[in-house]
Parts: C-alpha cells; structure tokens; sequence
C-alpha cells in the first residue's frame, strides 16, 4: 500500500475519533446520567482525535519528513519492536482481564465480570480470526 493512501486512512481514523467521542458527549448529555464516564471517554476520544490530525499535518508539510516517516516504519527491527508489544499488550490484557473476573465473582459482581469475560472471549475471537486469515494470505 502507498505511505500516502496509509497516512489518509490514519486521517480518516482520526476523524473518525473525534466524530466518535462528540457521539458519546451528546448521548451523556441527552441520557442525562450520573455517571460521567461516557462524557470523559468522549472528551479522550476527540483529543486523540486531535492529537491524531495534528500528527498528520506535521508528517506531511514536508516531503522529507514524509521519506523519514516512511523509512521509519517499513524498518524490519520497528516492525518487530511493535509487534512484540501487541502481542505483550495482548496476553497482560488478558490476564488481567481474567483475574478481574475471579475478584468481581468473588465480589459477588456475577454481571459485570460476564461482560469482561465476554470482552476476553470476543478478543481471542477476533485474535483467532486475524491469524486464520493472514496465513491463508500468506
């Protein structure tokens, strides 16, 4: 894929960000609720957003600095640093998910540790799912 059309994506991604947590900001303050997280994963989610475009504008003043950025990343020792941790990323997740579960049942919180062990399920799904079709690609 061409670095320009990957760094559109990215673009795109990022607008899609901020769309995504003005979304939540406006369903918190139609819902009305006490808990106030919706509206603080919303405000996160836009300057992520932000954060994200800005990038983008920088990375492409200038031809030079989009070769730089490009060397950078099709680099094999960064693609091996990023995929070591996703795949640590992946298994702390996990775990920590799974102990989360045994304290809530041990609390006595039987529904939200279903929702976090459904959470850990969808995620090796997908996992599962991710492998299946880049070795068939491969």
């Amino acid at each position: 894929m061409d670095f320009r059309k990957k760094l559109k994506i990215r673009l795109s991604i990022a607008i899609g960000y901020i769309i995504l947590g003005l979304a939540m900001i406006i369903t918190f303050n139609i819902i009305k609720t006490e808990n106030e997280f919706l509206s603080s994963f919303g405000f996160a989610l836009i300057v992520i957003g932000i954060v994200q475009i800005r990038k983008y504008i920088m990375i492409t003043k200038n031809e030079e600095t989009i070769i730089k950025r490009q060397i950078a990343e099709t680099d094999e020792r960064n693609i091996s640093i990023a995929n070591r941790a996703k795949s640590i990323s992946f298994i702390i997740y996990v775990l920590l998910a799974a102990v989360l579960v045994i304290v809530l049942e041990l609390l006595n919180k039987t529904q939200l540790a279903m929702i976090i062990s459904g959470t850990i399920c969808v995620l090796i799904l997908i996992y599962w799912i991710s492998y299946w079709i880049i070795s068939k690609k491969s």
